[in-house]
Order: structure tokens, then sequence, then C-alpha cells
């Protein structure tokens, strides 16, 4: 039947084109697969490296991330631009011009995908940076990065409203960093250092972007519980305070920051404070990856894995840490949870919620065409091969597939069934961080 095609918008939805006898799902039965096979669900520990020195940052990382020594868990971290506390991870000393000891460490870790998150220009709790100065210091930093050919694409918000810096959140107003009126405005570096995706300071209590909240009654009452809050927080004059259905309900969400600059603001998972590798008993215990499975959701892990200090003859990880953090890794080599960096977790978020694609059959093959990213920040632009990497589609069985991406051709590998007993082809999910730093 050469010639016949049905066309998909992004959202997976058919559109027949008039031919006789085609039955829209029937004729060719693809869909778009929300994870890499054969995972349920995703989860990226995204890490704060508030207190972490550079022996901590490698402990904790050879035992999650190396796979002949540890949980072979692909979790990545983040650095600060400049540091307060002795020995704390950060590409500058505390004086903010000259480059630390951790410097290189950084740039290689950025490399290599065991640093994808950058925490703000520094740590200034309890005072506030000189706004010369944190100027001075956050364009050094975006010129060495830039020269070295490194790019950051996620900014995290940091520590108490003493950081001027950061940049808009719903409950603190004071933070200055995107606003060209203040004179801690610093947003515009950071397009130069590629920012796609900002932490904006929400946290919940529950995974997001759920495939499958009729698992959980409780929550289709979310939206409107918020809905009485806001109404609540009006009418007491606390209309900054009001949170939105989609910042309770969706990982991430396009924004456009006080500048103007268009960026994606995404939500972290909270369970206990005070988060650090000591509470990992309760933010990744039982019942928090068996809600995330059912679910079928994302979760994006707030801690802060440096923190406490490690003293001298002090176990890394507690053994309810141990065990919970096993428990993880059992479900990630089981093919169950995706552990990611947050960039790669964040990345396929949004291919699988704005990718535009096609199908049509040449033959007896299924042509998927993979035509435009709908990029909120960007408008419609041809995806990145690193961005559709783990991108999966549920095929008929017994069909030879092939991904077109404009003039390029891509042979999907086929997987096989998954857990839902349908035939799933696409491309392997993107290699964990290189750990050469860790040697």
């Amino acid at each position: 039947m050469l010639g016949t095609s049905l066309i998909w918008d992004f959202a997976g939805k058919p559109t027949n084109f008039g031919q006789p006898g085609i039955r829209p799902l029937a004729a060719l039965g693809v869909r778009l697969r929300p994870f890499p096979f054969p995972y349920r669900a995703a989860l990226a520990i995204c890490s704060d490296i508030d207190g972490c020195d550079r022996p901590s940052f490698l402990a904790v990382h050879r035992y999650l991330n190396d796979p002949t020594q540890g949980l072979g868990l692909p979790v990545a971290d983040s650095f600060f631009g400049r540091g307060r506390e002795p020995g704390q991870m950060a590409y500058f000393l505390p004086d903010g011009r000259t480059p630390g000891p951790d410097a290189n460490l950084i740039v290689q870790a950025l490399r290599g995908g065991l640093i994808d998150s950058l925490h703000a220009w520094g740590d200034f709790n309890l005072v506030a940076p000189d706004p010369e100065a944190l100027r001075a210091m956050a364009a050094r930093l975006t010129e060495d990065l830039v020269r070295q050919g490194v790019s950051v694409k996620i900014w995290i918000n940091h520590g108490d409203p003493c950081n001027r810096q950061n940049l808009q959140a719903r409950l603190q107003p004071v933070y200055g960093g995107d606003d060209p009126a203040s004179p801690y405005y610093t947003a515009d570096l950071l397009k130069d250092l590629g920012l796609k995706y900002y932490w904006w300071s929400e946290l919940v209590s529950w995974p997001l972007s759920c495939g499958r909240l009729r698992v959980f009654p409780d929550s289709w009452l979310r939206p409107g519980l918020n809905a009485l809050k806001n109404a609540v927080k009006i009418l007491l004059g606390q209309r900054h305070k009001v949170k939105t259905t989609a910042q309770i309900m969706e990982l991430c969400q396009a924004v456009t920051l006080r500048d103007g600059l268009p960026v994606m603001a995404f939500t972290r998972h909270i369970r206990k404070e005070p988060t650090s590798r000591h509470t990992l008993r309760h933010t990744l215990g039982p019942p928090v990856l068996e809600a995330l499975l059912a679910q079928e959701g994302y979760l994006i892990l707030y801690t802060h894995l440096g923190l406490p200090r490690p003293q001298p003859g002090e176990e890394l990880f507690p053994p309810p840490e141990r065990a919970a953090l096993a428990s993880l890794a059992e479900h990630y080599h089981a093919g169950r949870i995706w552990v990611a960096p947050t960039i790669r977790v964040l990345n396929h978020w949004l291919v699988t919620r704005h990718l535009a694609w096609t199908v049509s059959r040449e033959g007896e093959r299924l042509i998927i065409h993979l035509e435009k990213l709908q990029d909120p920040t960007t408008g419609p632009r041809p995806p990145e091969l690193e961005e559709l990497a783990g991108l999966c589609f549920y095929v008929p069985p017994g069909v030879e597939v092939i991904l077109r991406l404009e003039d390029r051709q891509l042979v999907p590998r086929v997987f096989g069934a998954d857990h839902t007993g349908e035939m799933v082809v696409g491309l392997d999910p993107p290699p964990p961080p290189d750990l050469a730093v860790l040697a």
C-alpha cells in the first residue's frame, strides 16, 4: 500500500488523510512510548553542592556511579561558581577571581556529564553579595567556561533570601538575578552558558507528570484543593503565594524570566527536611518508589549529597540509606525505573511532550518522521540527536521501522515487548556520565 499514510500531531493523536479503509490506530498502530525501554518511570537525583568538599564529592560518586565498586547509578551533580566555606567545591576561591583547586575537575565533570547544573553563581547564605563583585565573578565564570567550550543548561536556585542572584521564585520576591532593574541582575550571562532549565524553588511531595493518575484517586483532588488554598491566599492579600495547577501537576513548564528570556522551570520532589544523604531512607524509601512506579511518573529528587560533611571514620551512607539506594539500583538495573542525570530526564520529558512526528508506509516498512520539536523556549526546530536518546515507539510486531530525521535515516533497535506486551523499537538511552575524574 505504497503512499498510504497517517499523520500524528505531537500529542500522538492520529489524523486520517481520507484514504478509504484506513482505521486511524489499527492501520499503522504506532504510539510514542513515554520512557526509554524498558523503563516505566524516571528519576534523577538532583543534588545541591552545599557544604560538599572534593573528597566527599569523589567518594559519593564512586559509591553511586561506579558499576564495579558501587551501585552503577547514572547520577550527576552541581557546582558553585564561588564557594564560601573552606574546601567547598567551587570554580573560584572565595575572592571570586582566582580559579580554585577544583576548577579543572569541574570543567572535566561538566564535559563528561558528571556535573550538569550550576547551583547559582555562589554561596551567599547569611550575607548578600556585593552587586559589582557578583557581576564581575559571574562574567569571569561565563567567559572561562565558554572559552573552554563548556555549556551549563541547568540553573538551580540556592539558599536563603540573601542569595539575591537567584532567578524569580514564587515565594521570594527579593531574588533579582533575572530582573534588569536589580543591581543583582546577571541572567543575561546565562544565555551564553546555554541555560535552558532552572529550578525555581518549587517543591512537591509526590511524583510528577504522572501517566496513571487514576491509580491514586486523591490525585484528582489536588487541583481542587489547590484552587481553594489560592482563594484563601487572595482573600488574605497574598496573591504572590498563589500556586498554579501546573506547578503541582507537571514536572516542567515554560516561563519567561523578567528580562524576557524563555526557559523551562522544573519542580523537585521532597519528602522530609533537611535533605541530605542521611535522609535518603525517607526520600527514596519503598513508599516513594512504589508510588512512582504505580503512577508511571517523573521524580527529580531534591537533596544534598555532600551534607553532612563526613567526619574521620564515619560511614558515608548509614545502613538505612545504603538500603534505599540499593533498592533504587535494583529497580534501575531490572529495567523498572530509569535513573539518569537531571539534564537527561528533563530533555526526555521535553521531547516526549513536544515532539511533532508523522508516520508513513513505504512498501512494507513504516517510516516515523521526526519532524519538529515544538520547543517552548526556542520555537519549532529540528530535534538534536542528543535529545532523541532513549526515544521509543510502540509499533506493530514483525514490521520494519525506520526513524527519519530531516535527511538522516536512523535505524532503531528492536527492543521487543515491554511490560505491556507491546512491541517497542527506538533509540538507546543516553550513556552514563564519564567517570574519568573519579580515578
